[in-house]
């Protein structure tokens, strides 16, 4: 804070790592902190600008000398969300009496206060299958099975602490109130205690040829800190015989013997069997950047890779993607999948920190990634949660990228907009629409900008000129045409340097080539054509938002025939609209059958629906979708789950464009009605009525 106070403008990232010598988890953690408390005390938070860094605003500068003088009883104030985890966390590990008395101290607040959270605690509580009890003697428990306490323990500490902040919490140095909170819950550590015990985990990577997340490495020490306070206090794990019996037999419940044995005497305690068992259990579900051999069980490992086919065949499926390097990928999922599969076993749950991330950028690639689950999902006998879902959605996001160029460097973006707020905010959600990879930091009135910092952004984009701007302004309409927004993705890659020399000599070359065999009409829109195809259709996350369903689908792209002659005919005739409009070639048409031919019916991808696709260097030249609906069914095999009425054609022009109307169909086929009126409606009409009521 005193940095921020100081600064007479924005202080970086990188800059308050430096000099305060912490890591870029704890300036996020420590921020967040900051804000909560500037906003208990009615000032404004600290602000945070992608190119520049963290800005402390005015009125909070202003304000802080003033309570500077005030003495604070606490200087921090516990969010609602916190006090509820704190509780729970003394509730879950309380060893000797615990009252009213002694939480309204710890987190200093009413004693009404605290009895109204304990309400709420007891609900969430015993969701878990445990109990909060009450003794006039020894006040407030849990009654139920430790592995039940251990785990709610783990997710209330993940809670407060997350992955940003473990040594603040730990080290017994820090001096901080959150540090003073947490102590009752660690045993009692020396100064160089923690390094002791994040060096003995740490070293069990070579014992089982793996690489540990980092995130890994910090989540494993503060577990097994809060399990030897528990050991200490005689609360033993429990385990039957058989499960103890499966595990002796892993390299990793040696790693964890090896721990236990250096725990030991840090804290005078004697690890019993079932103890080393749960820290195994552990470390097999523990995240991985990779492993030099996957090892375990014959039978898990042959289901394992089992299901990482089956999950890549249908992630294929669903996305209409054929990912390149299959065999690598495999491996790479299955060191993922083997983890997964033991926390899962052992209810080990692990919170996702790019969750929320993964769902606000690749929402389309993570619902994929949720259907493509059902294999795994079927051999583990349950659904995965958001956090699990999240991690595979990286892998297979990741293998997308591969097929792809690099992701979009993102750019900063301010709107000025003299057409009042209602415009401004249309137009901001046009243009976001659009481009993925701006960001819009700005939307200014014209006497707004007049004191706008320019340097802040790369471009503007107005409805008015600015001829005195210092960065490149693209004019705008508040209510973008499709003709404007061809142009603006034209600008745009312009501007963003995208038309690099190369591409310009390419499209120079090109149009070389086609003055030697034909007359050009137009020049400059031929030149035009050529840039925007090749800055726009070869880009990862390109600036083109990505298309939905009804975009792609319209009454054109659709077709109500009585039957076909085979599934061949159904295919071509179901990809005539797109040949015709020149979306693909006949050899595209060719590429699709041969799949099924070598492959068998895999794009039958629902009762009664066929998505034919094939790879876009088969032929395909702009991105497209159509349909073809029979009102009598063509077999596809003999099979009667092989018989098909609507045959849907996709043309991806790569990995990543199609994925938005991709990932809306899914969710229309998804629900059995949908799926039943679109198999019943008669006309072009009816289908595009029941596409858009869908959505």
């Amino acid at each position: 804070m005193t940095l921020l106070h100081e600064a007479a403008d924005y202080v970086s990232l990188e800059e308050l790592m430096q000099k305060l010598g912490i890591s870029r988890r704890t300036v996020y953690y420590d921020m967040e902190k900051v804000n909560d408390w500037l906003k208990a005390v009615h000032l404004p938070p600290v602000q945070y600008v992608r190119t520049a860094g963290y800005y402390l605003p005015d009125e909070s500068r202003a304000g802080l000398p003033k309570l500077a003088g005030k003495p604070h009883a606490q200087q921090y104030y516990l969010s609602p969300r916190e006090r509820l985890a704190w509780i729970s966390l003394y509730l879950l590990s309380a060893v000797g009496p615990l009252f009213v008395q002694h939480l309204t101290h710890l987190l200093q607040v009413s004693r009404g206060t605290v009895l109204k959270d304990l309400n709420s605690v007891r609900q969430e509580i015993e969701g878990a299958r445990l109990k909060v009890t009450y003794d006039r003697k020894r006040g407030y428990g849990v009654q139920g099975q430790e592995r039940d306490k251990r785990k709610l323990l783990s997710y209330y500490f993940g809670q407060i602490f997350g992955n940003a902040s473990w040594e603040q919490a730990l080290d017994p140095n820090q001096e901080s109130e959150s540090h003073e909170l947490a102590a009752v819950l660690f045993p009692t550590m020396k100064a160089d205690d923690l390094k002791r015990v994040y060096r003995l985990i740490s070293d069990s990577e070579i014992t089982l040829g793996v690489d540990l997340t980092d995130e890994m490495l910090f989540n494993l020490t503060a577990r097994f800190l809060l399990y030897i306070r528990r050991i200490q206090a005689a609360q033993w794990i429990s385990i039957d015989e058989d499960e103890r019996s499966v595990l002796h037999r892993t390299p990793e419940f040696e790693a964890a013997a090896r721990i236990a044995e250096g725990l030991g005497p840090l804290f005078g305690i004697s690890f019993p069997d079932e103890e080393v068992c749960y820290f195994a259990m552990h470390l097999l579900g523990a995240r991985v950047n990779r492993m030099e051999q996957v090892t375990g069980s014959e039978e898990v490992l042959k289901q394992l890779r089992q299901v990482t086919q089956q999950m890549i065949d249908d992630f294929q499926r669903y996305a209409c993607v054929f990912l390149p390097n299959r065999e690598a990928m495999e491996e790479h999922l299955l060191v993922h999948l083997k983890p997964a599969y033991y926390r899962i076993l052992y209810g080990l749950d692990l919170e996702n920190p790019l969750l929320e991330n993964i769902l606000t950028k690749y929402r389309e690639v993570f619902e994929l990634t949720r259907r493509s689950a059902a294999p795994f999902e079927r051999l583990v006998g349950r659904k995965l949660d958001d956090n699990e879902i999240g991690y595979l959605a990286m892998h297979f996001g990741g293998w997308l990228r591969r097929e792809n160029t690099k992701p979009a460097v993102r750019r900063q973006a301010a709107i000025v907009c003299v057409n009042g707020i209602s415009a401004s905010r249309m137009l901001k959600s046009q243009l976001e629409n659009l481009f993925s990879a701006v960001d819009i930091s700005a939307v200014l009135s014209l006497r707004d900008y007049e004191s706008f910092h320019e340097e802040r952004v790369d471009f503007i984009f107005s409805t008015v000129p600015l001829p005195d701007s210092k960065v490149p302004v693209l004019l705008v309409n508040p209510i973008l045409s499709d003709k404007d927004k061809e142009h603006l993705l034209n600008q745009i890659s312009m501007v963003a340097g995208r038309k690099s020399r190369t591409q310009a000599n390419t499209v120079q070359a090109l149009l070389d080539i086609v003055h030697k065999y034909a007359a050009v009409k137009d020049e400059a829109g031929l030149a035009e054509e050529l840039n925007h195809y090749l800055s726009v259709g070869k880009t990862w996350l390109s600036e083109a938002r990505k298309p939905s369903l009804s975009d792609l689908l319209t009454e054109r792209m659709i077709q109500v025939k009585r039957e076909a002659a085979d599934w061949r005919s159904a295919i071509r005739e179901a990809a005539e609209p797109l040949l015709e409009d020149g979306h693909i070639d006949g050899a595209y048409i060719d590429a699709m059958i041969s799949k099924v031919e070598a492959l068998g019916p895999y794009i039958v991808v629902a009762p009664g629906i066929a998505i034919a696709h094939g790879k876009p260097q088969d032929g395909v030249r702009r991105l497209g979708i159509s349909l073809l609906r029979l009102e009598q069914p063509v077999a596809f095999s003999e099979e009667p789950r092989h018989q098909v009425q609507i045959i849907l054609v996709l043309a991806a022009i790569d990995g990543e464009s199609h994925l938005k109307a991709l990932s809306e169909l899914t969710l229309l086929l998804g629900e059995k009605e949908n799926l039943t009126r679109l198999k019943e409606a008669k006309t072009k009409e009816q289908i595009l009525q029941q596409l858009q009521s869908s959505h």
